[in-house]
């Protein structure tokens, strides 16, 4: 198989599906079907996933993984998508295994999504939704400045002038996200201190303090 078209087997959707598949296996791991109603979530939470890749496109994708291991012919998928969906299907076949998620992606589509309050948000779902959160780790918790306000305001000013536009912003939704999902600092510190050690809603709403004082003074 060419590099190209083997490269929609070992990355993007199916991948990132079967490694759910696979760490739901371990201990400890979250059902099969919860994950994949965050996978359906993720999706749903940005306009751009949306736009790009619609989760019953991702269910057709899955179908046809299933329909080309199935085909006889030179052209095979590569091996290391091969082997990865051996240890995700477990004792199923690949094909089959592959069907089934497409069905269930199909039928958490219909029924509609959870919010977090149902269904809590993984350490992966947040690692994946406040990417520059994590990035403000240095200044919020590293402990390299003489009091944590003074690595608060480092860090929004270390963005200024050229990167007030395009990190500061998305910075501020990703804080007020936090603030408007997470009703208390119990449920925010469990879904987010595997991923941001720091997470703490005082620290939060001061940060996204610092932001509106510094776009009011400086912009």
């Amino acid at each position: 198989m060419t590099t190209y078209t083997g490269a929609a087997f070992n990355d993007g959707p199916i991948a990132r599906l079967l490694d759910l598949c696979i760490s739901s296996q371990e201990r400890g791991g979250a059902p099969i079907e919860d994950e994949l109603v965050r996978f359906c979530r993720s999706i749903d939470n940005s306009e751009a996933a949306r736009w790009a890749l619609p989760v019953a496109t991702v269910a057709a994708l899955l179908d046809l993984a299933s329909e080309e291991l199935e085909r006889s012919g030179a052209s095979k998928p590569p091996v290391d998508f091969i082997e990865r969906l051996a240890k995700a299907a477990g004792g199923t076949s690949g094909p089959e295994h592959l069907r089934m998620l497409a069905g269930l992606i199909r039928v958490i589509d219909r029924q509609g999504l959870p919010d977090f309050q149902e269904l809590p948000m993984s350490a992966w779902e947040a690692r994946m939704k406040f990417p520059r959160i994590q990035q403000f780790e240095w200044w919020a918790g590293s402990g390299e400045f003489e009091d944590y306000d003074h690595g608060l305001r480092e860090g929004i000013e270390s963005e200024h002038p050229s990167g007030c536009h395009q990190e500061l912003p998305p910075l501020a939704a990703e804080l007020q996200q936090v603030l408007l999902i997470f009703s208390n600092k119990e449920e925010m510190e469990k879904a987010l201190r595997p991923v941001i050690s720091w997470a703490s809603m005082s620290i939060f709403r001061d940060i996204l303090h610092l932001i509106q004082i510094h776009f009011t003074e400086q912009h």
